[in-house]
């Protein structure tokens, strides 16, 4: 019994202390003045704006080189419904009642069967020069095709038709006095043209191939053209 009346006031007395720890830590907390931030150097002030970059100009593109000569002057055509008619010297393919081309060559001569064979291959002929007014008209007429049907019908004797060029070495030449301009391999002249301009254009077509042909012979030009070339 002693033993536990000298305990019991120990009990009492952490108690006690504990409970005055707690109402001191109240009233401390009560009583403190709230805390005020003397920092003036921390406020953050609003960034300064930079003025908005001009924005560089655009940049023009350069004009994409022509690839064919323009305006262009073509005749299109339906190549499923072409025939051939011949008459006074001259082999005329037709589509319908569309002149296709006209080529000079005398009775039963296969100039023709040429020119069926190389219309059918495209669904468009084109000219250079058609408009000129020359003596010989049709030497400054240059012809060439465009869109290609995918059929190659054989066009008979192509090879006596045609000769080889280098386009590498394609010049366009002044042959003075008025007589027209010519497009030439070295001394190898591919066609003549009636001004600069058509030279020019018939050179960027010929630059796409390597051969020359023509079909036709040199009948009298009044009727019309009579030879035709292509590549």
């Amino acid at each position: 019994m002693r033993r536990m009346t000298i305990l019991a006031p120990l009990a009492a007395v952490f108690v006690i202390a504990a409970g005055a720890g707690c109402a001191n830590k109240q009233q401390n907390s009560a009583t403190s003045p709230p805390t005020v931030s003397t920092d003036l150097g921390s406020s953050s002030a609003a960034p300064a704006t930079s003025a908005p970059a001009k924005p560089s100009p655009a940049k023009s593109a350069s004009p994409a080189a022509a690839s064919w000569p323009a305006p262009e002057d073509c005749v299109s055509y339906n190549p499923g419904n072409l025939s051939v008619h011949y008459e006074a010297g001259i082999y005329q393919v037709n589509d319908g009642s569309k002149v296709v081309l006209r080529l000079h060559g005398g009775p039963g001569e296969q100039v023709g069967e040429q020119g069926l064979a190389l219309a059918k291959r495209y669904r468009k002929h084109c000219f250079l020069g058609r408009d000129n007014s020359r003596e010989e008209k049709y030497s400054y007429i240059f012809d060439y095709w465009r869109n290609e049907t995918g059929s190659k019908p054989t066009i008979p004797g192509l090879d006596d038709l045609c000769s080889d060029y280098d386009r590498r070495n394609l010049t366009v030449e002044d042959m003075g006095d008025g007589n027209g301009w010519r497009v030439k391999d070295h001394d190898h002249v591919l066609h003549l043209f009636d001004n600069g301009d058509d030279a020019r254009d018939g050179k960027l077509v010929l630059a796409k191939y390597s051969r020359i042909c023509f079909v036709g012979g040199s009948g009298d030009e009044s009727q019309g053209q009579d030879q035709v070339s292509f590549s």
